[in-house]
């Protein structure tokens, strides 16, 4: 959030964080369906910061975080896909 003057000039910048965690304890049948929600989501709040990264540190990890957690999405579909069969 910030503050603009006449000339549409920012003057006071103000930034929040957020500090919160949170995790699904992954117990139970269908823990499967859970995991794979919540390592899409983070997924794509990742990629959310690699896009704004383009061009400074920590540009090529967030895309390799990614991708990794694509892996691990992957995996838990295969997993439960040879469950099923």
């Amino acid at each position: 959030m910030y503050r603009v003057d006449n000339s549409g000039r920012p003057y006071d910048v103000r930034r929040s964080l957020n500090t919160r965690v949170s995790g699904e304890l992954l117990v139970g049948s269908g823990w499967e369906a859970i995991a794979h929600a919540e390592l899409k989501r983070l997924a794509l709040e990742i990629g959310i910061y690699h896009q704004q990264l383009k061009s400074f540190a920590g540009y090529e990890e967030t895309g390799a975080a990614v991708k990794a957690l694509e892996q691990a999405c992957d995996a838990i579909e295969a997993a439960t896909e040879a469950e099923e069969a």
